[in-house]
């Protein structure tokens, strides 16, 4: 196998560095088993994952699916949902009047 490269700016796997802006000799590059994503950060997050996870590591940031997995364990916040501002019969109607 050749060599791969990581990115020390963006964490993106490829190789040939020409594909970088910043490589790096990869030390250990893995495969995610959710989202199939070559990547050599062991901290990884895809979207699959995020699924699962359910706490935060209040000391260290580690995310996990069991509180028993981390020291100090928090739940994680969750996602927001998005407001859809409606625009107002009276604003459309003055607008066609103009």
């Amino acid at each position: 196998m050749g060599n791969v490269y990581t990115c020390q700016t963006c964490g993106l796997v490829a190789t040939d560095k020409g594909h970088l802006c910043n490589p790096v000799t990869a030390r250990k590059v893995v495969a995610c088993r959710f989202c199939g994503t070559v990547t050599g950060d062991p901290r990884h997050v895809c979207a699959p994952k995020v699924v699962n996870l359910k706490y935060v590591c209040d000391s260290c940031g580690r995310l996990a699916p069991k509180r028993e997995l981390l020291c100090r364990p928090l739940p994680l916040a969750k996602p927001k949902k998005a407001v859809k501002k409606s625009v107002s019969k009276k604003v459309v109607k003055s607008k066609k009047r103009k």
